[in-house]
């Protein structure tokens, strides 16, 4: 969008609450800014400075390299602390638009500043609906306005509008005396101006998101029976004949590929998952199962592990920074941490990698077609070669070559007639 720059004011509304400005407060895991500035993105406008009240320090983590500037109190709308940036300005239009718009739209704004430039109007405002909509939003609707017209604004501001509420009343009446009209731009979403005050107000923008974010996700060939608890991120991608189910959260920078099973209740997060993979109640967490893998329920995949394709892992399965090779089988009661495991590898219930000493983590290796059986424990750093095989309840403390039995448990004896003696149980 050439020519084209942008002020973002955190608002003239008060803090809500544990000392958060609004436009830090999310919506759909994602602060209000973070949504402004996606749209900004996508619209094609870096060049941009921010306007804050208070929490100066929480909200440049989200403005980049971007100029911010503090709003003085009573000072009028906010743009006018942005000042010294515009004197660089002179042919730009500027976008001046809130960081709690959530449901700014780049298309939107795009078509906006396509009738602001065309038309030559100094001054476009972004409505959501026809007239009647315009007048109850003047005070928080986003809007294009020509560089020289803004300066012309600052340098004559309405000594009336002490908070700025009034900033477009009082352009639109410049503009007026001028024999001059404001332009109008009609996007026809209801949502576009919606803003929050509260937390009942922070809800119904929540639920908004959630609407368009489902049905974009229904757009694109995602299924859902019902939404009874699923929360979907709007940077989530999630590819056709996918189905979703109850209770399942979805966040971050996550990838899910096309005819799959995610749920009901499960959690993901920054992770990528393979086509036709199930996930059944179980957490994810920044990382990535590849194709055709089946996992849950009651399971937990932690931060920095593969899953390859074809793995079955069962319930109650814990994994943690590891790589575990194509159709390994981990049926239940079990823990894989720090440790890169083989393809075909058969672990039995109740199997443990001890990965701690107390001081540091060490890594095991499995090879591939290894056997581990039930009650295993590995005490890393460790290796098992391919197709080595334990016993049921071993601990294994040193390397299994391959093809090896490894029998790490006490020998078994049977003590004749202990119970009469001991009389352990009544006998008749």
């Amino acid at each position: 969008m050439q020519n084209a720059a942008a002020i973002v004011y955190t608002g003239c509304t008060e803090i809500m609450q544990n000392n958060n400005p609004n436009a830090l407060r999310e919506v759909v895991f994602r602060p209000m800014i973070s949504w402004v500035n996606s749209a900004l993105e996508k619209a094609g406008i870096g060049d941009r400075c921010y306007v804050i009240n208070e929490g100066e320090d929480a909200i440049k983590k989200y403005t980049g390299e971007n100029p911010v500037f503090v709003r003085e109190k009573e000072s009028g709308h906010p743009v006018f602390s942005a000042t010294e940036w515009l004197k660089e300005k002179e042919d730009k239009n500027i976008l001046i638009v809130g960081a709690e718009a959530v449901f700014t739209n780049p298309d939107v704004l795009a078509a906006a500043y396509k009738r602001h430039v065309e038309q030559n109007e100094k001054l476009t405002i972004i409505a959501s609906g026809g007239r009647e909509a315009l007048m109850k939003e003047l005070s928080i609707s986003a809007f294009w306005i020509k560089a020289e017209f803004l300066k012309e604004l600052m340098e004559n501001p309405d000594a009336e509008d002490k908070n700025g509420k009034m900033f477009l009343v009082s352009a639109m009446k410049v503009l007026s005396d001028a024999g001059l009209v404001a332009g109008t731009h009609v996007a026809g979403r209801k949502e576009i101006n919606m803003r929050a005050e509260d937390a009942a107000g922070i809800l119904n923008l929540n639920a908004a998101a959630r609407t368009i974010i489902f049905k974009k996700l229904c757009e694109d060939g995602v299924e859902f029976m019902c939404l009874d608890g699923i929360i979907i991120e709007p940077t989530v991608k999630i590819g056709a004949g996918t189905k979703i189910l109850p209770g399942t959260i979805i966040k971050g920078e996550t990838e899910i590929g096309e005819n799959c099973v995610i749920g009901p209740n499960s959690y993901i997060e920054d992770s990528k998952i393979g086509a036709g993979t199930e996930v059944n109640n179980t957490q994810i967490r920044s990382s990535v199962l590849e194709d055709d893998v089946k996992i849950g329920p009651w399971s937990q995949v932690r931060p920095g592990c593969t899953i390859r394709s074809g793995c079955k892992i069962g319930d109650f399965v814990e994994i943690k920074n590891s790589d575990v090779g194509a159709r390994t089988a981990v049926a239940h009661l079990t823990y894989i941490g720090d440790a890169d495991v083989g393809e075909a590898v058969n672990f039995g219930c109740g199997c443990c990698i001890a990965n701690y000493d107390g001081q540091h983590k060490h890594r095991t290796k499995i090879g591939n077609h290894a056997f581990l059986g039930c009650n295993t424990n590995l005490v890393a750093p460790v290796e098992l070669e391919d197709f080595a095989y334990t016993a049921a309840g071993t601990t294994v403390t040193k390397n299994v070559p391959e093809y090896a039995l490894a029998v790490g448990r006490a020998k078994q004896e049977n003590v004749e007639g202990w119970v009469k003696k001991h009389d352990a149980i009544k006998i008749k």
